[in-house]
Parts: structure tokens; sequence; C-alpha cells
């Protein structure tokens, strides 16, 4: 008797336990098709002339730094020369 009754207590718990995660389950697919459905619209314009120009100023930039760095080259490849070592190769 008292194993009947512990097999019938096990199987209502159950059912109650996977009974509740399908409702969670429910709930939380209901809270993301609200989100979903909701339209979210942006009034604001965003003016990005001064970023154009502060990346073309570091367009600027980047192109005197690699001629600056073309011409330390050269002259490091003139110092190794004149040094005549060929380990500085």
């Amino acid at each position: 008797m008292i194993e009947k009754l512990q097999k019938v207590g096990l199987l209502i718990t159950l059912v109650c336990t996977i009974g509740g995660g399908f409702y969670t389950w429910g709930t939380f697919n209901q809270r993301l098709d609200a989100i979903e459905k909701k339209k979210f619209t942006v009034n604001k314009t965003v003016d990005l002339t001064e970023v154009y120009k502060s990346i073309e100023a570091l367009k600027a930039d980047i192109k005197i730094n690699g001629a600056a760095l073309d011409y330390l080259e050269a002259k490091l490849n003139e110092l190794k020369v004149s040094q005549g070592n060929p380990l500085l190769n």
C-alpha cells in the first residue's frame, strides 16, 4: 500500500515538474513575442560631418607618418651600407 502511494506521489511530482517547465517556457516565449512585436522608431538624425573631417585628417596624418617611415628606413639602409658590416644586413 505504501509502495503504491509512493509511486503515485512520484508520478504526480513528475507531471507537475514537467508541466511547470512547459508553463515557464510558454511565459518566456510570450515575453519574447511581445518584444519582437514592439516597434522602435528613431526620431533623431546624427550629423557625422565632424567625424568625417577628423577621419580625413587622420588619413593625412597616416600618409605623413608613412612617408616619414620610408625616409627613416632609407636612412637606416644607408647607414648599414656605410658601416660595411655584413651582420647588420
